[in-house]
């Protein structure tokens, strides 16, 4: 599976046939990434119309989920948690991470203190914890998941500006 941005639609290539197959999103999403559940269903990133979309191949099926907040208007990079109940993501010129629980379809937001940290990269550790690069930073960020506490963690340098992680 992988998207197009600028085009707006989702494709996935099967390497067996070596055909392509693509789902046009026709609303101007510009999808940014995308992950698949074990269950096969499409989860992306609708950066450009401020939601998180659920595309289902079976029955071709799309569900959008809004953003609650007007200013989270590009979610960015989605990453499941550690039992797939939860996607968290970030939302870079929003300056929030968030995390959609699957089930409920609830978004829960959290601003990042520093202005224009630009949150971008996410992981998830171990512990369960996602941390964050902040791009506009010199600095990453963890979120505790059971309280939504987010604590930025300075690095050495200052013109840092961190945009993935790897775990």
């Amino acid at each position: 599976w992988f998207v197009g941005q600028q085009n707006h639609y989702l494709a996935r290539f099967d390497p067996v046939t070596e055909k392509f197959t693509q789902r046009k999103l026709g609303d101007g999403a510009g999808p940014h990434n995308l992950i698949v559940g074990a269950d096969g269903i499409v989860w992306y990133a609708g950066n450009k119309r401020g939601d998180i979309g659920r595309y289902d191949p079976h029955t071709d099926d799309i569900q959008k989920i809004k953003m609650p907040n007007a200013d989270a208007d590009d979610p960015h990079t989605l990453i499941f948690d550690r039992d797939g109940h939860n996607i968290w993501f970030t939302v870079q010129w929003g300056n929030f991470v968030g995390r959609l629980n699957i089930k409920t379809r609830d978004v829960d937001l959290i601003r990042v203190p520093t202005d224009d940290a630009r949150p971008y990269g996410i992981i998830m550790a171990p512990d369960g914890a996602p941390w964050i690069a902040l791009l506009g930073t010199n600095k990453l960020a963890s979120v505790d998941p059971v309280s939504l506490k987010l604590t930025e963690h300075d690095l050495p340098e200052p013109e840092t500006g961190p945009r993935r992680l790897v775990a």
